[in-house]
């Protein structure tokens, strides 16, 4: 009794109409084509069993068979559906190996001996080809028991059509492409429901004639939404498509309105024009470990995808059959694949990886999952989305590629994408949002000569939300980092950014986003930047920038154009060439603190004239830049005891900063002593004068403190105005303590666009050695 192996893999698990995969469940197990049960054994194959457990919840696949052998080389799991029993067939997994090497060498002899039997034409026993009755048992179709050569000289194709139809005919079946070489002349091939097209090692399917090389269908079939031919698995094989001798336009594989589509472990080369795999109006389609390598323009094609995922539209979007019916794709996985340049000849790398470029309105492809697959020297986009929603991008890794991800919502410009299927006019003015991505785990090393590493392109009437972009390592490209347009409640985190040849991180006419945990080292151009010049949009709004560190930038470390309510908080920006943070273009509300600024050729922190309502405390680039502190002694000329530095551009509105300066004065006799508060040197405007003090008679060492405030009213160059006052606490005419208060008449005038000295001055009345004031201690801090 030959017993064969079944279960105990990710294929082996039963899932409901809408995917969710069904934990524990009543099941008989038949052998194929029969509708017999069959005995079932543990995996030792001695020991009986009649119950399969599911996996536990916490296993990696929950729900899958556990390893069992049963005595038949194919079955079907039979269940209850929701519209009846459904079975579900698998192979065993020996069938293959064992069919091809024993069943097909053995020819039923009975009746007597047969030898130096030569054969012209094909040999059939009980009307099928000879040898292969235990394949056809189990519904499995070798190409060769049907004409195929192999030899790279003969048209192929017919004799592989003859298998797939052959499984067509059964209801379902394994088609077998041995090593070989297979010319094929005669396209399209066509795949049906339920088949399973594997080509085993060292199988080379070469196009010979102008044809797209396979479909699931015919032409002039009519089955809409997902009803077409699914469950169809395309496995292994190299798939030449010969764009340089066939320069045609043409898909490799095209799928269309069918559900269970799965392409695996194929290699696909040398593609003109089109498309290597296209899903169009697919559910749960699957490319899992393929390659895709080489393409070739023949003319107006430069941005073609090597895997498109698209909907069905026109004839001039899927061209093998209809309907026309804008159904989309959902519940995608591309996953361990890689996309890059064959060496063939006259062929170039894939412009772009995966994407799409066609769309209608209120039409868009979702629950798409990207993971783990490599880009070598792509010349545009690694993954281009265009009108996807819950999107998940994982575990890229891209070498010389012009562009990484880049995420659009339909073309406000692009008046047939506006326009559903069987259309003639727009029936949107505009884009619509898109919704839903994470991008995680990127890693892009060289290029970015096409675009960014990640992309958003917004429109005013078609924002991206719902983004998180996260672990990112992008280094030595030509361009961004990250590069968002008209995107709205976002997060970047954990950016490293190295020697990028633009703004490492920038933003135009976004709202409502978090950047944090991001490096960037070395960038033509600002380390993070925030503008809305340049959009019609509202004013980018709401972003804060935290726990970033920027340096070697050859701009600012932060710039911020035009915003409003924008929060940047416990940055590290140094050694830039420009300042650590600017704030300029009637930015409104901006709120900074906590920002470490060193070595920056231009001001630490630089905020514009036209600048607003901003807030900031806590900062290493707040004033002062310098202070000084000093002693007037035998002079009746007013002299400076305390300076502090506000430097230039630091005064934005409405800036506050408390200041004080303390320390002791000796007299000889009676002399008076007068101190101010000026902005500017000795002759700049008065802040606060406080009448003379007559000083007791003989003082030694009396205290004095002065405690003021200054607010920067309106900034600017000659019209800058500002306005302040100050107490002054004193024991110099007595010992019990005395206090003035001033305050300043309306405001002053001053250049807030130049540094400016704000000083405490001494003026004594008579001039002698004993006459002395000192100023032990002065501080000036920046309260917002």
């Amino acid at each position: 009794m030959a017993l064969y192996t079944f279960g105990g893999n990710g294929s082996a698990v039963l899932t409901t109409a809408t995917g969710d995969i069904i934990p524990d469940y009543p099941v008989n197990v038949l052998a194929a084509g029969t509708g017999q049960a069959v005995t079932l054994f543990e995996a030792d194959g001695v020991t009986p069993i009649s119950q399969l457990r599911s996996d536990p919840l916490t296993s990696d696949i929950p729900g899958a068979f556990r390893a069992f052998k049963a005595d038949a080389a194919a079955i079907e799991y039979e269940y209850n559906g929701v519209h009846g029993p459904v079975r579900q067939f698998e192979l065993g997994r020996e069938v293959a190996t064992l069919a091809l090497a024993g069943l097909a060498e053995k020819l039923d002899k009975t009746g007597g001996d047969v030898e130096n039997l030569n054969v012209t034409g094909t040999l059939t026993v009980n009307g099928a080809p000879a040898g292969a009755g235990g394949l056809l048992a189990a519904r499995i179709y070798n190409v060769r028991d049907r004409g195929a050569i192999g030899n790279g000289l003969a048209n192929d194709a017919p004799a592989i059509q003859s298998a797939l139809n052959a499984a067509r005919d059964a209801g379902g079946g394994v088609v077998l492409v041995p090593a070989g070489t297979y010319r094929l002349a005669t396209l399209p091939l066509r795949i049906y429901r339920n088949t399973h097209l594997r080509a085993l090692p060292g199988a080379r399917l070469v196009r010979a004639v102008a044809a797209t090389m396979l479909l699931n269908g015919d032409a002039g079939q009519n089955y809409g939404l997902y009803t077409g031919h699914g469950n169809v698995t395309v496995e292994g094989g190299t798939w030449d498509m010969q764009g340089t001798t066939v320069t045609s336009s043409n898909m490799c594989m095209s799928f269309g309105h069918g559900e269970g589509i799965t392409v695996k472990d194929v290699t696909v080369k040398d593609v003109p024009g089109f498309h290597a795999v296209e899903f169009n109006a697919i559910k749960r389609a699957r490319a899992l470990g393929c390659a895709f390598l080489g393409y070739i323009d023949p003319g107006g094609r430069p941005g073609s995808e090597a895997i498109q995922i698209d909907l069905a539209k026109g004839v001039d979007v899927f061209g093998g059959f209809g309907p026309y019916d804008d159904t989309v794709c959902q519940d995608v996985l591309i996953s361990g694949c890689s996309f890059g340049p064959s060496g063939t000849a006259g062929t170039v790398s894939w412009p772009r990886g995966i994407g799409s470029h066609s769309a209608s309105p209120d039409r868009t492809h979702r629950d798409i999952r990207i993971s783990d697959c490599e880009f070598d020297g792509i010349l545009q986009y690694a993954v281009s989305t265009y009108i996807w929603d819950n999107v998940s991008i994982s575990g890229l890794t891209l070498r010389g590629c012009g562009g990484g991800v880049r995420i659009r919502p339909i073309a406000s410009s692009a008046e047939v994408d506006r326009t559903p299927a069987g259309g003639t006019t727009p029936t949107i003015p505009g884009s619509q949002p898109a919704r839903g991505y994470a991008i995680s785990n990127l890693t892009m090393i060289g290029g970015g000569t096409y675009d960014a590493a990640v992309r958003t392109d917004g429109e005013d009437t078609g924002y991206i939300g719902a983004l998180t972009v996260s672990d990112l390592v992008v280094r030595d490209v030509a361009n961004w980092a990250v590069r968002l347009i008209r995107t709205e409640d976002f997060v970047l985190d954990n950016i490293v950014a190295i020697n990028c040849g633009s703004s490492a991180i920038s933003q135009l006419g976004v709202r409502r986003g978090r950047i944090s945990g991001c490096t960037v080292t070395g960038a033509t151009g600002a380390g993070i930047s925030l503008d809305s010049r340049d959009t019609l949009a509202a004013t980018a709004t709401d972003v804060t920038i935290s726990d970033c560190s920027v340096t070697g930038a050859t701009a600012n470390g932060i710039s911020i154009w035009d915003g409003a309510d924008i929060v940047v908080r416990d940055c590290e920006l140094h050694d830039l060439t420009g300042s650590g943070l600017q704030i300029s273009s009637n930015t409104a509300r901006p709120t900074i603190h906590d920002v470490r600024t060193r070595n920056c050729s231009s001001a630490n922190i630089s905020i514009s004239s036209t600048v607003t309502g901003a807030v900031r405390w806590g900062n290493t680039g707040d004033a002062p830049t310098s202070r000084s502190l000093a002693t007037v002694a035998n002079s009746t000329a007013e002299t400076v005891l305390a300076s502090w530095s506000i430097p230039a551009g630091d005064a934005a509105d409405y800036a506050s900063y408390r200041f004080t300066a303390q320390g002791i004065a000796s007299s000889t006799g009676t002399p008076t002593l007068t101190i101010r508060v000026r902005l500017g040197v000795v002759s700049g405007p008065v802040i606060a004068a406080f009448s003379a003090v007559t000083t007791s008679s003989g003082i030694s060492g009396r205290g004095w403190r002065v405690d003021g405030s200054l607010l920067a009213v309106a900034p600017g160059s000659s019209s800058a105005t500002w306005s302040g006052g100050a107490s002054l606490v004193h024991h110099l005419a007595s010992t019990t303590g005395a206090v003035q208060h001033e305050v300043s008449d309306g405001t002053v005038t001053r250049d807030s666009t130049s540094s400016q000295a704000l000083v405490v001055t001494a003026q004594w009345s008579a001039a002698n050695a004993a006459n002395s004031a000192q100023c032990q201690v002065g501080q000036l801090v920046r309260a917002a």
